[in-house]
């Protein structure tokens, strides 16, 4: 008897399939894009009507559900993975008439993907509880700064603040941009519940987020085991950022497992100083800075930092733009200048 499947699509074979093998552990069901255009609230029900013969699912990968399968698959104790895939902007909505409390007790990972309107999945959030939550993904063509806030304070509500270790959070088209003046999102206070989390990723490409000193210092001090941390906003915004060198430095001190890390920074004035005894972070590679000023006063001190206190970073990754470029090239130098040192060789 198979415990695995995959089907592409939602049609009359999944009636016949899902009574034949009860005992199915991993469903996983597709909807291209060449038919998502004739989807319809039917396809919901029957959908939903197949999964409730499955019993034994530790995996899900399926299009939108309404809310009598959302309370179905929370009583499947089984149930480990689960991702959603709405996939066209005109799916059948959930009735909210039919709204009820929800705890998903063994689900560790949640994914959500191409999400049209990100409404339906953050009430189902809102009304849920995940205690054994690890890993949790939200990509929508677009998030609107009401929506983004109440999915923050969702998921800080729903009781993985002691196991949830992946956030990332996207929003990424472009054509659905807040005004300039707009207040920045703030997903980084709500966060600081989750004392376990390893990788933060936070893209919105019609919004910006507000980080600072006091915020990022806080965010580190929380997350000691924190590995990656990625803000992105629109190249169209300027940083909402008032973090200087000195209390980027002063935040890495206190995540020495920190690998990867891209945020907003302000280095109109340098407030280290070039010749000091370095701290250095050897765990950092990846480093991505955006500038909240268009130019870099002294390329050749910021170079002179870097490479002192950051050992394992070549380079400057320039998310837009060539500001960078000059910071970049004198790392190089430096680093062509040591090659017969001991100092990054053996890092």
């Amino acid at each position: 008897m198979p415990h695995r499947c995959h089907l592409l699509g939602v049609d009359e074979g999944l009636q016949s399939f899902v009574t034949r093998w009860i005992a199915l552990e991993h469903l996983y069901i597709y909807t291209p894009e060449w038919r998502q255009l004739d989807s319809t609230a039917n396809e919901m029900s029957l959908l939903s009507d197949r999964i409730h013969w499955c019993t034994r699912l530790i995996t899900l990968s399926c299009p939108m559900l309404d809310w009598a399968t959302w309370k179905h698959l929370s009583h499947l104790p089984t149930l480990l993975n689960l991702e959603i895939e709405q996939g066209r902007n005109d799916s059948p909505s959930l009735s909210k008439q039919d709204i009820v409390n929800l705890s998903f007790l063994n689900i560790t990972s949640l994914l959500f993907h191409d999400l049209y309107d990100a409404a339906d999945i953050i009430t189902v959030i809102q009304h849920s509880q995940f205690p054994s939550l690890k890993e949790f993904k939200f990509n929508a063509r677009y998030i609107s700064p009401e929506d983004a806030e109440q999915l923050f304070h969702a998921l800080s509500r729903c009781k993985a603040c002691r196991t949830l270790k992946e956030i990332t959070i996207c929003s990424f088209d472009e054509r659905y941009r807040v005004p300039q003046n707009s207040e920045p999102l703030t997903p980084i206070p709500y966060f600081l519940c989750f004392t376990q989390l390893r990788s933060l990723r936070l893209t919105f490409h019609n919004s910006h987020i507000h980080l600072d000193n006091d915020m990022l210092l806080q965010a580190m001090s929380t997350w000691p085991h924190i590995r990656a941390l990625e803000i992105k906003n629109s190249a169209s915004y300027a940083p909402s950022s008032e973090i200087s060198l000195r209390e980027l430095f002063t935040a890495l001190s206190l995540c020495p497992k920190l690998h990867t890390l891209r945020v907003p920074i302000n280095v109109a004035t340098i407030d280290i100083d070039p010749d000091a005894e370095p701290m250095q972070h050897t765990s950092l590679r990846s480093l991505a800075l955006k500038l909240s000023e268009s130019q870099i006063a002294n390329a050749k001190t910021i170079a002179r930092i870097i490479y002192a206190w950051l050992p394992r970073v070549n380079q400057v990754r320039n998310p837009y733009g060539m500001n960078w470029a000059q910071v970049n090239r004198y790392l190089g130098s430096l680093g062509r200048a040591t090659v017969p040192y001991v100092r990054r060789a053996s890092l």
